[in-house]
């Protein structure tokens, strides 16, 4: 097996082609790509990768597969629920904890995605995105890093000139998008009073990555969890798969905290 990064341009200067008049945050974490059925362990790969001054992909990767497999989580290298995917991330040394997700407020996705990525399992239809139709057979996983969202209509915002990008700190990004031409960004305090509660005509859009393709991508959260939330059992083949497999998927997400300035020193 050979799991690759993306080489990526600068990560802070990309072209975003989002709507206007919109708030959002993401953080950049590295792209790597799943080799076989392992996309989980390449989203894994790509936290460590982010958490560690390791730049070593495939030997963290094949790691983690030993490991997995040595633990009784995996034949192939699939990954089949959260609570296998917390196994190894015990394994890998990675804070993390496993989180129930509610359909009733978006606000509790926001809130987790200030100071944490998440990992989510979703069915994919051929072009990667979220599907109901499959019952589990697609099933994969996501990595969510950041939001996007319709702001209102007073939402205060920097402006800056066309072309110009403000470069974010210690890899985040956030901001008021006005298109690619330029990104207006807001204050850190600014954007935290802007963004502590969804306006009522917003739409959640979050900031996602996976090990099959090269592009971060921008998906509806609702999408997302719909998707989720159908996956009652995955294709027939020699998996690890739990005997609740549906009750431990639906509507769960791997929580992993953001690396604090501590972490980068050790």
């Amino acid at each position: 097996m050979s799991w690759r990064q993306c080489v990526e341009e600068d990560p802070e200067q990309r072209d975003l082609e989002l709507s206007q008049g919109c708030q959002y945050y993401n953080r950049h974490v590295p792209l790597v790509l799943q080799c076989g059925p392992t996309c989980g362990i390449a989203l894994l790969t790509s936290l460590i990768l982010k958490r560690s001054h390791t730049k070593d992909v495939a030997s963290t990767a094949k790691n983690l597969l030993q490991g997995a497999i040595s633990l009784g989580l995996s034949k192939s290298g699939e990954i089949m629920c959260p609570q296998y995917m917390s196994q190894l991330c015990d394994l890998a040394g990675i804070q993390h904890q496993i989180t129930r997700v509610s359909r009733d407020s978006d606000d509790d996705i926001i809130s987790m995605l200030r100071d944490s990525d998440l990992m989510i399992i979703y069915d994919k239809d051929k072009n990667n995105e979220p599907s109901t139709e499959y019952g589990g057979e697609r099933a994969h996983w996501l990595l969510i890093t950041g939001f996007c969202y319709k702001t209102p209509a007073k939402t205060p915002i920097i402006s800056k000139k066309p072309g110009s990008l403000e470069r974010p700190q210690n890899g985040v990004m956030n901001g008021a998008c006005h298109g690619s031409a330029g990104i207006p960004l807001l204050t850190d305090n600014s954007f935290t009073r802007a963004s502590a509660r969804l306006s009522p005509d917003s739409e959640l859009h979050v900031f996602v990555q996976h090990g099959k393709s090269r592009l971060r991508q921008l998906w509806r959260w609702r999408d997302i969890l719909d998707s989720n939330e159908s996956v009652r059992q995955p294709k027939p083949g020699d998996w690890v798969v739990p005997d609740n497999f549906h009750s431990q998927v639906a509507g769960t997400v791997v929580r992993v905290p953001v690396m604090t300035d501590s972490d980068t020193d050790r």
